[in-house]
């Protein structure tokens, strides 16, 4: 039991080394542009939620998804909660390494923590290497992943590229 938690200790290990740690510095700083086909507001609870074939863009961050909530404080953003079958995250996090893709049936962003839970049928993939199972909670600043799978036929799996020798 402790070897098979090793194996797994290590593949995690070995998929962090090639995740990026930030995304592209102005994403934060550049403006939201939401298409769906409807949006309710709730003023009182900081609350926007769009519904129906929802599209956000910051930056290099965009998510698809079917219902999109955002929550705003004084502070500013503080929660993106998507969802759909499935809703999709995609966010440049360096130029060098390219796109973080992510998925789930929920995916909830805390902004102030830079924080990624993607629940239900969830994936995780940057440079050909995934994650997926039920949970996966995926620190961005940390380079730290999690993944959880209650049921024993819905196993973690995990796919780890080799790594690439650079060229002469």
């Amino acid at each position: 039991m402790i070897h098979r938690h090793s194996k797994i200790l290590i593949a995690c290990a070995l998929l962090l080394t090639s995740l990026s740690s930030w995304s592209l510095p102005d994403d934060s700083q550049q403006e939201i542009r939401i298409a769906s086909d409807s949006a309710s507001l709730d003023k009182a609870k900081g609350e926007i939620i769009y519904s129906g074939n929802v599209k956000m863009q910051q930056g290099s961050l965009n998510i698809q998804a079917q219902t999109l909530t955002l929550i705003r404080t004084v502070e500013g953003l503080q929660k993106i909660i998507a969802t759909g079958s499935p809703a999709r995250y995609e966010q440049t996090l360096n130029e060098q390494e390219g796109k973080t893709l992510a998925y789930g049936e929920t995916i909830i962003y805390n902004t102030k923590i830079e924080q990624l839970t993607l629940l239900n049928n969830a994936g995780l993939e940057k440079q050909g290497n995934v994650f997926s199972g039920e949970k996966i909670v995926y620190l961005i600043k940390e380079q730290r992943v999690k993944a959880e799978s209650p049921e024993q036929q819905n196993r973690i799996r995990m796919v780890i590229q080799p790594k690439k020798d650079k060229e002469p």
